[in-house]
């Protein structure tokens, strides 16, 4: 290996590392926020959306809790912002959580997170064929193979 390519590969190693803590710090801000909302969901008995979606601004603020629901909407607001940051970072098809070995399967997040929302479930509550239906696997090619089989 010459110097180009060792300069070259070290250039890719560190660059992968970089994108790799961006994306492991905008989850973890997700797994927070998500935290804060349930917290609320648990308070008031359901979603933020289904109790208060249709409230303007000047009714949240003429309610005795507009503090806490302020609170609430905008941690929904802050959470539909990372996710799109998150979808612009030129990863195909929605948000993954990506193991650190290249040939390893790729978590769809976004996809698993309204799965187990939707049940009522946690992700350490699947079984592991449920579990692989949000798994994508590199191919040969670069290109995804979702669940071990070729679309």
């Amino acid at each position: 290996m010459d110097n180009g390519d060792f300069v070259q590969n070290f250039e890719r190693q560190w660059h992968e590392q970089v994108e790799g803590a961006k994306h492991q710090i905008i989850m973890q801000r997700l797994q927070a926020i998500n935290q804060q909302i349930r917290t609320f969901e648990y308070r008031y008995g359901g979603t933020f959306q289904d109790l208060l979606g249709r409230l303007n601004d000047l009714e949240i603020d003429e309610m005795s809790e507009a503090v806490d629901i302020a609170d609430w909407k905008k941690l929904i607001e802050a959470r539909k912002r990372l996710i799109e940051k998150y979808d612009r970072d030129d990863i195909p098809d929605g948000i993954y959580a990506v193991s650190p070995a290249p040939d390893q399967g790729r978590v769809q997040v976004r996809r698993l997170y309204e799965y187990c929302r939707e049940r009522g479930l946690n992700p350490s509550q699947l079984s592991e064929a449920e579990m692989a239906q949000f798994i994508v696997y590199p191919d040969k090619d670069g290109e995804q193979e979702k669940n071990g089989i070729s679309p």
